[in-house]
């Protein structure tokens, strides 16, 4: 067994002590008799949609992978992607799962600095997807929420947009060229970034990937909310879609095991805001953190049956299976 860091056995504490608060808070009749209600049915497509957002991340992995001269086949592409989701679950931490994914993508003939860029823009993407979808919902969510959350909410979306932006354009216009020339190892990162972003029809392919990702992920967690036995009056479909994505950006902050506590937090907080009980919340919480924690599993199955992951981890050297 891996050795727990002191930063992760920090998460893990935050997690389990955030849980039990969250608990504290919750009446368990009600929590005893919401979780009775459970929909197998719902739970089964709520998982089919949460295999096929791993299915569109795999494939924006393989073809973050494969810019340049890098031809790396698609089954080995999706279990080095595969390995990310378990490293994240062995090491506690999404360290552990950019490390596994950085470490495999060079094992393939990537080199370093491409290994962990990659790794890095795969993630970046994800939030950028969640921030699309918050910006397209916030105009659905003014009557639902507070004014002043609103404005927050809009505010923070908003700045971190511009944010990703502003420093495109800077690198773009050529201000930082002194700075850049200065160093061999810039000018290969500056390099390597210019090479990724001048590539339209890869951003275009990796941007569709992500929207489409995060669209099944937050169908998911909609027809999981179809099981909840609690009807919410007054509570728009939209409205509910609208809050979800930002409710993933809050529960993706790394300050927690794979985002359990911090999740239930939002989710109890968010979705008490348009009507559903903190018990309720609670529980369609737990189901998306469940129901994504096994998913990778499925999907990993059939690589597992054809080939021998633990040689695939552990072998020095470029493979395809």
């Amino acid at each position: 067994m891996a050795r727990l860091t002191s930063k992760s056995l920090l998460k893990y504490g935050f997690s389990a002590l955030l849980l039990v608060f969250l608990l504290v808070q919750v009446d368990f009749n009600i929590l005893l008799q919401r979780s009775e209600s459970f929909s197998f049915g719902l739970i089964f497509v709520a998982l089919v949609l949460i295999i096929c957002q791993i299915v569109f991340l795999n494939l924006r992995w393989h073809n973050l992978l494969n810019v340049g001269r890098n031809n790396i086949s698609f089954e080995t592409s999706s279990l080095i992607n595969i390995a990310g989701y378990f490293a994240n679950i062995l090491f506690i931490t999404s360290v552990g799962g950019i490390l596994a994914k950085s470490a495999l993508a060079v094992r393939q003939g990537l080199t370093v600095t491409q290994g962990v860029f990659a790794t890095f823009f795969d993630r970046f993407m994800t939030l950028f997807a969640l921030l699309v979808f918050s910006a397209l919902g916030l105009p659905f969510l003014q009557n639902v929420l507070d004014g002043k959350v609103s404005s927050m909410l809009a505010l923070a979306v908003l700045g971190v947009m511009f944010a990703v932006i502003a420093c495109i354009l800077v690198l773009r216009s050529g201000v930082l060229s002194d700075y850049i020339f200065s160093s061999r190892k810039r000018i290969r990162l500056i390099g390597l970034i210019r090479s990724y972003m001048e590539d339209y029809p890869l951003m275009m392919r990796t941007g569709a990937y992500s929207l489409v990702a995060q669209g099944c992920f937050i169908l998911a967690v909609y027809c999981l909310s179809l099981g909840i036995d609690e009807p919410v009056k007054g509570v728009q479909v939209i409205e509910f879609l609208a809050l979800i994505p930002v409710l993933a950006l809050i529960a993706s902050l790394p300050i927690s095991f794979g985002g359990w506590g911090v999740r239930e937090g939002a989710f109890m907080y968010g979705l008490g805001m348009i009507g559903y009980s903190m018990e309720s919340a609670f529980l369609l919480s737990v189901q998306v953190g469940v129901i994504t924690l096994i998913a990778p599993f499925f999907v990993g199955l059939p690589y597992l049956i054809k080939a021998d992951m633990r040689a695939f981890l552990f072998s020095g050297g470029r493979q395809s299976i």
